[in-house]
């Protein structure tokens, strides 16, 4: 576990290397992003800019909710 320590921050530092190369190389591109938020396992709000990928978000969300809860009744039994 100790000898893990130095590679993850070693990737850390190459993924801010190329993040940064990447950004002054970019054009101009149409972005879109969008995100939910989870309150415990239900998700109660979605963000972004495109609102497809605001219900695809959601609808993935209220998956893994379901996931959540029958993964729940099974460790009950």
């Amino acid at each position: 576990m100790k000898n893990l320590l130095p590679v993850g921050i070693i990737l850390i530092f190459i993924g801010i290397i190329l993040i940064m190369i990447s950004s002054f190389q970019a054009q101009k591109a149409n972005v879109k992003g969008a995100g939910v938020v989870f309150l415990g396992p239900i998700p109660i709000l979605g963000f972004g800019n495109d609102k497809k990928l605001i219900y695809i978000l959601f609808g993935l969300g209220m998956l893994i909710f379901i996931i959540f809860e029958i993964l729940k009744k099974i460790k009950l039994e």
